[in-house]
């Protein structure tokens, strides 16, 4: 009696191990098929949508980033943060601060010029490598001065009037295909 329940109990696991190994593996055995449907290619050129903003929009924007990307780069000082994000938050705060210049009229166009000229002198201090303390809390009071003065001169309130109108021409954003190397450029096209 006892053998045959043996044999049986064998039996099962016999056809049951056979069953479920097939051809495939288990995984594959038991894993949904994908339905076939329209699959969606990915954007291979980016593209330019140019005035889809008025400038002013574009000038409040790059305001807060300026805004954002200072206080990022201050609180990168006064932590010791990696010198990898300091670099990254001062040169996209330069970056911002020029896109402002570059909307703007004449006589804040020129006023805004001494204080790029100050965050690419920060710039320059931090590519050299992560300051030590001293220097960062100079470059710390240097950029929280002029943080003020910017955010008091050239909040887009105050220069609302100052801000170039859609028909007058702007300097265009460099686009992905404008920083390629030739060589690639052309194999892109």
């Amino acid at each position: 009696m006892r053998y045959f329940k043996r044999l049986g109990l064998l039996l099962i696991l016999a056809v049951l191990v056979l069953n479920l190994s097939g051809c495939e593996t288990l995984k594959k055995k038991f894993t949904r098929k994908p339905k076939a449907g329209k699959k969606v290619s990915p954007v291979l050129v980016p593209q330019d949508y140019k005035g889809i903003y008025p400038n002013s929009v574009l000038y409040d924007n790059h305001f807060i980033y300026w805004r954002t990307w200072t206080e990022d780069l201050m609180d990168c000082l006064a932590n010791e943060s990696s010198n990898k994000r300091q670099v990254l938050a001062a040169s996209r705060a330069v970056e911002d601060l020029e896109r402002m210049q570059d909307l703007l009229k004449s006589p804040k166009k020129e006023a805004l010029e001494p204080h790029i000229k100050v965050y690419e002198r920060v710039l320059d201090k931090v590519r050299l490598g992560r300051p030590n303390e001293v220097l960062a809390n100079s470059l710390w009071h240097d950029l929280e001065i002029r943080r003020r003065l910017i955010i008091r001169e050239f909040e887009p309130k105050e220069v609302k009037t100052f801000i170039l109108k859609e028909e007058e021409p702007i300097k265009p954003l460099q686009t992905i295909e404008q920083t390629l190397p030739a060589k690639k450029a052309q194999e892109s096209k």
